[in-house]
């Protein structure tokens, strides 16, 4: 089956395994999706000109004090880390989000696996690096002490 917006395909898709979603207009979705430390917002859309789908997460994590500047720092050393995407932050929303695009010119459907691959990513990444900014934005501790305690590397298995 083709569509000629990547939206409805995708919206099909997450239909069948009952992921909370809402379809803001014909280029934007809103899906709530359960991830392993907490429920990601993600705002899928379609930018038709350009022909990419954009993904963005926001993380929404109840800061009680100022954000100071090593917000950029720790964004950036997480930023290294990373694969596929990017976190950055928000000052007008003071929060921090992932960003993640995906180039689709040229084809007429997405396929199951490329939409499970581009949720996975964006899941697995989030998951991966929530335990450092909740570290930094809700227990206000250092930038470094953040990675090095909630990014431990195991090796082999147990």
């Amino acid at each position: 089956m083709t569509y000629e917006n990547p939206i409805d395909c995708i919206e099909d898709y997450i239909y069948k395994y009952d992921i909370d979603s809402f379809r803001d207009s014909v280029n934007d979705l809103s899906l709530l999706y359960k991830g392993l430390w907490h429920s990601y917002n993600i705002n899928v859309s379609w930018d038709e000109f350009n022909q990419i789908i954009n993904i963005v997460t926001y993380f929404d994590l109840k800061k009680k004090s100022k954000i100071g500047k090593n917000i950029y720092s720790l964004i950036s050393k997480v930023n290294e880390k990373i694969n596929l995407g990017y976190f950055n932050y928000s000052s007008k929303l003071e929060t921090v989000f992932f960003k993640y695009q995906v180039s689709v010119k040229g084809q007429n459907f997405l396929t199951i696996e490329q939409i499970e691959s581009f949720l996975d990513v964006v899941i697995s990444e989030c998951d991966r690096f929530f335990p450092v900014f909740y570290l930094y934005l809700c227990k206000k501790q250092d930038p470094e002490y953040a990675l090095k305690t909630s990014l431990i590397d195991t090796h082999g298995e147990a």
